[in-house]
């Protein structure tokens, strides 16, 4: 009886082949989803509006173009397409958005060195060039459109030679300018998310000098502001964010690295490419977004479209090597967001707090001990002063009033008056704002308990601090 050919070692080395044939087929496969993903973000691509500088500085505020910027048309995504100057007149020019119909293009711009920034409007082929703030004392810069012919934006001054920056909002006829932040933290607008809320950026915690910046959301009045994911994991400087079309926010870190947060999703994740690095992310259709990149040995950023999902390679879409090509944005109409209705009480000269329990935090407590009082501090000029103390009932819970339009922080004491625990960041309320939490910096991923707090189960006013003003008191501040 002959031996079959197919001994064991042959099997073996058929087994062999077969899994080498297989990881080609799912090499093959891969690379073939890359080349449909970078394919699909190539097709149809709008024209772009974006900035051009011969210097680039990693600056906030003035400096960033110490050499002057221009805005510029890319009538299609071609690279050896020349592109249209829409800002010749200005001596620098940024922060380019396009209106919801996407016919106009709101921006900053320096008319001449040295001057305060302002923010313009203008038609897309440069005609309509219109001034919309007069910032005497201050750079206007990082336009966004709101509705109801509204914009809010970015400014930004010096006080003691110190950066300080507010967002602010006012009609696009410019009337009706007013302050939306009242705390420190180095405040810089981003964008305007689609249900209506204004996305920023600003130190975490909100106080001046933190190295860690956060992403964080706000009404356009002022109220309600939050940070858009509590990341605690690693300091890390967020910015240039923006909102895809499936509701993903987009942004840069650190040193270049393009992040995503997904609707949902409690933590932000890498969907970058290594050796490059990003600024400017911008959304570009429902699949793309349009960004600014560059290699670890290149001089220059260059424009690139990327798929939302970070799957497959950048495709270069425009460069230059005299410029740095930056903030991209696709010229196109896009959804108006929701209005928010604002109920401020504007005659009134305080805010509200409540706690549902001030013991809830993801901090370790310094103490064992109960909470019976809470402190609070104010921030002025010259430092932090306390608006006095109220109890904190058996539950953790609490309801205060405080001044409105006034940076507040918390200080959580036992009944010897020993610090337990304290928030770092300054909040604060606008004018009639009823401000609620979970607790002491508690944990965003978890519902509170479903229960009536005895703070407001006693069906008494909230407690009024002896430092706090009473409504109707003089000097009080009317201001929306």
């Amino acid at each position: 009886m002959t031996r079959s050919a197919f001994t064991l070692p042959n099997y073996a080395k058929l087994a062999g082949l077969l899994l080498a044939a297989l990881a080609i087929f799912v090499a093959d496969l891969k690379a073939n989803k890359g080349a449909q993903a970078e394919s699909a973000v190539l097709a149809n691509i709008p024209q772009i509006v974006f900035v051009q500088t011969p210097k680039l500085t990693e600056t906030l505020g003035a400096g960033r173009f110490p050499e002057g910027s221009r805005i510029v048309l890319l009538a299609r995504g071609l690279q050896n397409t020349k592109p249209i100057v829409l800002t010749a007149s200005f001596f620098a020019a940024a922060d380019p958005q396009v209106d919801f119909a996407g016919k106009r293009v709101l921006f900053a711009g320096q008319r001449a060195r040295g001057e305060y920034w302002q923010i313009w409007e203008m038609s897309l082929d440069s005609s309509g060039l219109r001034q919309i703030t007069k910032c005497d004392d201050a750079d206007c810069v990082r336009p966004a459109y709101l509705p109801a012919d509204e914009i809010a934006f970015t400014r930004v001054t010096t006080e003691s030679g110190r950066r300080r920056t507010s967002l602010q909002v006012v009609g696009l006829d410019g009337s009706n300018l007013h302050a939306v932040t009242f705390g420190p933290g180095e405040w810089w607008l981003e964008t305007v998310l689609r249900d209506g809320r204004i996305l920023a950026s600003a130190n975490s915690p909100l106080t001046d000098g933190s190295e860690n910046r956060l992403l964080y959301t706000l009404r356009p009045d002022g109220t309600g502001v939050e940070s858009l994911r509590c990341e605690h994991t690693a300091t890390a400087n967020r910015g240039e964010a923006t909102e895809l079309e499936d509701g993903t926010v987009a942004f840069t870190q650190g040193s270049g690295a393009l992040m995503a947060i997904k609707r949902g999703a409690l933590h932000e994740e890498k969907i970058s490419t290594a050796r490059l690095s990003y600024k400017t992310p911008s959304t570009a259709g429902q699949n793309s977004i349009v960004v600014a990149t560059k290699a670890a040995n290149a001089q220059r950023y260059q424009l690139s479209i990327i798929a939302a999902n970070g799957i497959g390679q950048p495709r270069t879409i425009y460069g230059d090597p005299q410029f740095d090509a930056v903030e991209p944005v696709t010229v196109e109409a896009r959804p108006v967001p929701r209005r928010f209705w604002s109920n401020l009480i504007l005659s009134s000269s305080s805010g509200y707090f409540i706690a549902l329990d001030s013991a809830n935090t993801v901090e370790k407590p310094n103490s064992v001990l109960p909470i019976r009082k809470v402190r609070v501090l104010a921030r002025n000029a010259g430092g932090e002063v306390a608006l006095g103390e109220a109890p904190v009932e058996s539950d953790g819970s609490f309801y205060l009033s405080v001044p409105a339009n006034q940076a507040v922080r918390f200080v959580l004491l036992d009944e010897h008056g020993a610090v337990v625990r304290e928030e770092r960041s300054w909040v604060w309320t606008r004018p009639g704002e009823q401000r609620g939490c979970t607790g002491c910096h508690g944990d965003k991923a978890l519902a509170p308990e479903n229960r009536w707090p005895l703070a407001l189960r006693r069906k008494e006013p909230p407690t009024m601090l002896s430092g706090a003003r009473e409504p109707g008191a003089a000097g009080e501040n009317r201001g929306h």
